[in-house]
């Protein structure tokens, strides 16, 4: 593994340099001249604050701007504010006026429907191809959660869940992106409870194995979590969170795998210290098509705050993206993303790596690579198929102007990944780990309001298995 984890850092390394192209800009053969920024208006805000808004902007009231950069900082500050995902969508127009040198900007935009009690109708399974391949309709969740975006106009969120089904859940969290006057320091709260009458407890040949009971309750979760989040510059944002979760097993899960939480437990309790640190310049944060970002994380799990906690790991990961525009159709996006973790034992509930939420190779949306450390390399060319357009739903118009507005965009893509796993433990019941994965093919991609990204793709791994497959995220 001393290979995969300095080619990770090796590509890293490319990588950083190759983004540099971001802050090279081409000197301009036209006459500049200075202006001061004047009046800064926003219309179509009803909710949301003004201050909120006036935060995403590359400029403030009184700032001397050069007169060739204005139309990029005014796109700039407009892809700001969109990825705060409170608009269905906005415009940065400037006015100059050269006698006085000034410049005014008006700010334009157009809330989304804040409050959204959604009935909860969803899937378990790892990924919707997983699902279909058996259909089981026990694997299903429902219920109802709250959710109230922008709780007070400060971009806040309050979430309530009461889910039952599948994998029920209980919850209640708040979070708030700024507290204090200069905007800086934000702070998250949350509690949850879930329970299921399945379990997966132990993975051969790369399947996930499980264990139901209808009548009993296979698993039990508690997870509370606190975190501050510091914003100091537009781009940056770093965060610390203290978890505490405790979770319990029945004797049955155990006497299947007594290797589940490890030394025959049955229950385990443990503080979790997480801290994360994102640079995010994407245009876009639903579909990115330029732009790059850059995310590190280091979890200590297992912190000796209470006498039964068994957990002691200590892992980093370190994430990639870069987002190119060749012409105006042309696009590349790219991700290197690596976990390093060298635990003296792992227990088979906490040796996740790929195959699990957005870490995943195509191709493979069937199995997951279980381990400790990996290597993870996406790739994506994508050509632009039907250039972003808005269709107006008139009859929506007055009492639900929030859905009448219909962005949406459809590229064909051409998709590389490969990937790494190494699992000291439980390696040698599954043979995709410890050596090198790859997936390619070809796809569709359709983006549309409320950041819904649907992807179709037609995909061949490394063993020439092949299949179509449907899913629910941007990819990269």
């Amino acid at each position: 593994m001393s290979f995969c984890i300095s080619s990770i850092f090796r590509h890293a390394l490319i990588f950083i340099f190759v983004s540099l192209d971001l802050f090279l800009f081409s000197q301009s053969d036209s006459v500049s001249y200075t202006l001061r920024v004047g009046n800064i208006s926003i219309t179509g805000n009803k909710v949301t604050k003004g201050s909120i808004i006036t935060r995403e902007l590359s400029f403030n009231s009184g700032d001397t701007l050069n007169s060739n950069d204005i139309g990029e900082i005014a796109l700039r500050s407009q892809q700001n504010i969109f990825n705060t995902q409170l608009f269905i969508y906005d415009s940065v127009k400037y006015v100059i006026d050269a006698n006085a040198g000034t410049v005014d900007f008006n700010i334009k935009v157009k809330e989304r429907w804040y409050i959204i009690p959604t009935p909860i109708f969803e899937i378990q399974d790892r990924n919707f191809n997983q699902w279909w391949r058996t259909k089981d309709l026990f694997r299903i969740n429902y219920g109802l959660a709250l959710g109230w975006d922008n709780f007070t106009g400060h971009k806040d969120n309050l979430t309530l869940i009461f889910r039952r089904g599948y994998s029920e859940k209980y919850g209640v969290s708040y979070s708030i992106p700024y507290v204090n006057k200069a905007q800086t320091i934000g702070v998250n709260a949350s509690y949850g409870y879930s329970r299921n009458n399945e379990v997966n407890y132990a993975t051969e040949n790369n399947v996930l194995l499980f264990h139901r009971d209808y009548k009993k309750y296979m698993r039990e979760l508690h997870e509370a979590k606190f975190g501050v989040s510091i914003r100091n510059y537009l781009y940056r944002k770093s965060t610390v969170e203290l978890l505490y979760n405790q979770l319990f097993i029945n004797d049955t899960i155990n006497k299947l795998n007594p290797d589940f939480f490890g030394n025959d437990r049955t229950k385990v309790g443990y503080f979790s210290l997480q801290y994360r640190y994102v640079f995010d310049k994407r245009d876009s944060k639903p579909y990115p098509l330029k732009g790059w970002t850059v995310e590190l994380g280091i979890v200590k799990d297992g912190l000796n705050f209470v006498y039964d906690e068994s957990l002691n790991n200590l892992y980093s990961t370190l994430s990639l993206k870069k987002f190119s525009q060749f012409t105006e159709r042309f696009y590349m996006a790219n991700q290197i993303k690596g976990r390093y973790l060298n635990p003296d034992y792992m227990p088979y509930y906490f040796n996740h790596a790929l195959g699990y939420n957005n870490d995943f190779i195509r191709g493979y949306e069937y199995y997951v690579i279980d381990g400790q450390s990996f290597a993870l390399l996406k790739n994506s060319l994508k050509y632009k198929l039907i250039k972003q357009r808005v269709a107006e739903v008139k009859v929506l118009n007055k009492r639900f102007s929030q859905f009448s507005t219909i962005p949406y965009a459809v590229y064909l893509t051409l998709n590389g990944d490969a990937g790494y796993v190494e699992d000291k433990f439980y390696g040698k019941k599954n043979p995709l780990s410890n050596s090198w994965q790859y997936g390619y093919g070809v796809g569709l991609d359709f983006v549309t309001f409320y950041d819904v990204v649907v992807r179709f793709e037609y995909t061949f791994n490394k063993q020439m298995q092949h299949g179509f497959f449907i899913s629910m995220s941007a990819g990269i």
